[in-house]
């Protein structure tokens, strides 16, 4: 599976080889040489070298693409009434260079960037949650749903036994696991009527990466190999506490050195996992949904006259993430001015619902000297509320005839 690049900003972290077995040894030294080229969006990588730590490259053995939208919560692109719509797959444009980039839930639950490296087993939620949040907010609607998405492929990864444990799978081509998943694709038939019954508790959209972790590593000594008795994915001895990130603690190793797992052997680790994995991943878009807040763009607060008795025009556009009504109130706190009104958003097909709102103020019986500014609150049927101002100024009128202010 090929994963598309994405414009995301990325730390670089310091490059230390892992601590290998022999076998990942050798496989490591075949990837130094670039014997084994990754493609990612059709350009081969570069030797392995510490530019390629930065997640652009990694080797892509799951099946991410599997537990999307229209998936996990039979979210689709043509589907005006779900929460992410038009961004539930991928959504394409072209940048300032002339670049196509793709941007979306999809594009961002297929994409590697979420590692902090090339050998990295999990990733950052919280930061990349906030990330998402900012973007968001600041109307970036495109990039806060791919980061969504990220967050959705990280917690995905920790269903995973390698990535829970720690195990590093890179250097050795991939985990059969997940190489299992990508071949027998009905497991996602018999999972589908089974998410909805399992819907988890209500957290932040971040926090499902670990509590998914931590219910991953309590099986990891009882799942064996019939064959020889050994666990598929043994745990490291010095392994983190439970609650805390087990990617970030020592590496673990397959048994006897080789990845054993046989989905023929062993299919109700991938079918419980594969559940497991896609819960989790409704866990966290319906938390993203639940939490994206209302965002006002374009204020204005236009007096129709020179004289600040005058009526006041205020206008500006609503976007969330939901269909409906969002309630408004204004506030011009120089002349203690109050008022309530609701604004309905709905999408157009081509970005999330919004909704243009106006209201013209009614005139005050006295001019005041001092800041004139209009606060604006929006709240959304979830809860959540925004709040933006924007001062009072005069803007002359058109000048119909010739199309110009007079």
């Amino acid at each position: 599976m090929l994963y598309p690049l994405l414009t995301l900003t990325l730390t670089l972290v310091p490059f230390c080889a892992p601590d290998l077995s022999a076998a990942e040894s050798s496989a490591f030294a075949q990837l130094s040489a670039g014997s084994t080229p990754v493609v990612v969006a059709g350009v081969p990588a570069p030797a392995f070298n510490e530019a390629a730590i930065s997640g652009a490259y990694r080797y892509a053995t799951s099946a991410h693409a599997y537990f999307d939208t229209a998936e996990v919560l039979n979210i689709h692109e043509g589907d005006s009434g779900n929460d992410y719509y038009p961004f539930a797959g991928s959504v394409s444009r072209i940048d300032d260079n002339g670049q196509w980039l793709s941007d979306g839930l999809t594009v961002g639950m297929t994409s590697e960037f979420g590692h902090p490296g090339l050998f990295g087993n999990g990733g950052d939620t919280k930061r990349i949650w906030e990330d998402a949040l900012a973007d968001y907010k600041k109307l970036d609607f495109r990039g806060a749903y791919t980061k969504i998405g990220i967050v959705a492929h990280l917690t995905q990864d920790q269903a995973v036994p390698a990535h829970a444990a720690n195990i590093n799978h890179v250097v050795t081509f991939g985990d059969n696991f997940e190489k299992s998943i990508n071949k027998d694709l009905s497991i996602f038939e018999k999972i589908r009527g089974r998410i909805g019954a399992m819907m988890l508790p209500g957290m932040e959209p971040w926090q499902y990466y670990q509590v998914l972790q931590d219910d991953t590593r309590r099986h990891l000594a009882g799942w064996k190999d019939p064959r020889t008795n050994t666990p598929y994915w043994p745990p490291a001895a010095d392994a983190p506490q439970p609650g805390q990130d087990s990617t970030k603690g020592p590496w673990s190793h397959y048994s006897a050195g080789k990845d054993t797992y046989d989905i023929k052997e062993s299919p109700e680790i991938a079918d419980r996992q594969t559940l497991m994995a896609a819960v989790y991943t409704a866990g966290v878009l319906k938390s993203a949904a639940r939490r994206l807040p209302p965002v006002v763009s374009d204020p204005a607060a236009l007096l129709r006259e020179r004289d600040k008795r005058s009526v006041v025009d205020v206008s500006f556009d609503v976007h969330d993430n939901r269909r409906g009504e969002i309630e408004v109130i204004l506030e011009r706190p120089l002349y203690g001015l109050k008022s309530a009104a609701e604004v309905r958003v709905a999408s157009d097909g081509q970005s999330i619902p919004s909704g243009r709102f106006s209201m013209a103020l009614p005139e005050p019986s006295f001019a005041v000297k001092g800041e004139d500014l209009i606060i604006i609150t929006v709240r959304d049927a979830d809860g959540n509320v925004s709040r933006s101002q924007t001062g009072v100024r005069y803007q002359p009128p058109l000048d119909l005839n010739n199309g110009i202010g007079r």
